[in-house]
């Protein structure tokens, strides 16, 4: 019989590990990696697993997949965050894919879930990822939203656009919980873009934080989930923004972090006080 693991990144989700994990009965393994929860998410998942690795706490989950990948020993890998459920129907037509030689990648719409609702346009639906593959047959950079590499050679199948085939993705429970995602990933981004030797811009900046917003509202019909849509949207051209700004702080402040610079004009302020008074 092909064996089929799953390997879950997890940081602090104890209102969410239980939901995953039981989601994933179907699976043979079950591989939970924490990144140095401080709650009860650690507790919880020992219920139901008895593999369960710790790795040091990173900014975004992508950078630790790979580590996560190598604990587990199935012949197929499902990758899935804790925050993700596999309804019953679509581990069924998983559980088929594994047991036949067709394909070695597959690739799933997920339904998103953000400010409390299923997010029907602004370019998360149909949203694809490649999370379920034949050991080796994905390979992982640690490049945040752009970490899968596919193997040239592997045989890949998409599955239809549909609810019964789709991962659900509680994201975001409100704006403040994606503001808290978006300061993560944008800086993880900024530091990206310096690595690679990209520079601030402006006008890239006023450009990309309107397309951003233009892109999810109007090209993607953001518009066609109302408040909701318009607030996404905004927030996803901020998103682009911001990785700029970000961007430019690095390279202001490449030689000296604005904490030591903060650190001499306090020095400078508080030595008034030791000459002598007026």
């Amino acid at each position: 019989m092909i064996k089929i693991s799953a390997v879950i990144n997890t940081r602090n989700e104890e209102h969410n590990i239980r939901f995953c994990i039981e989601s994933l009965a179907w699976c043979d393994e079950i591989i939970v990696v924490d990144m140095e929860s401080d709650d009860k998410t650690v507790e919880i998942a020992r219920k139901y697993t008895n593999k369960i690795y710790s790795h040091k706490k990173v900014q975004a989950f992508d950078i630790a997949r790979e580590f996560a990948v190598q604990k587990a020993t199935g012949d197929w890998i499902l990758l899935i965050d804790a925050d993700e459920l596999v309804p019953k129907g679509l581990a069924d037509k998983l559980k088929n894919i594994a047991q036949q030689d067709h394909v070695d990648i597959v690739s799933m719409p997920f339904k998103t879930y953000m400010l409390g609702e299923w997010v029907r346009h602004t370019g998360w639906w149909p949203e694809y990822h490649s999370r379920f593959f034949r050991r080796g047959c994905l390979t992982f950079s640690g490049a945040v939203h752009a970490f899968i590499t596919e193997s040239p050679s592997a045989r890949k199948m998409q599955l239809p656009a549909t609810e019964v085939n789709a991962i659900a993705h509680f994201a975001y429970r409100d704006s403040e919980h994606f503001v808290a995602k978006l300061n993560r990933y944008t800086t993880i981004e900024a530091q990206q873009m310096m690595a690679s030797g990209r520079h601030f811009s402006l006008v890239r900046m006023v450009v990309a934080g309107i397309r951003g917003f233009q892109v999810r509202y109007i090209t993607q019909k953001g518009f066609l989930d109302g408040y909701r849509g318009f607030f996404l949207s905004v927030m996803m051209g901020f998103y682009r923004a911001l990785t700029y700004i970000k961007l430019w702080e690095a390279w202001q402040f490449k030689d000296e972090a604005v904490t030591q610079a903060y650190e001499k004009l306090k020095e400078d302020i508080v030595s008034g006080h030791s000459g002598k008074g007026a």
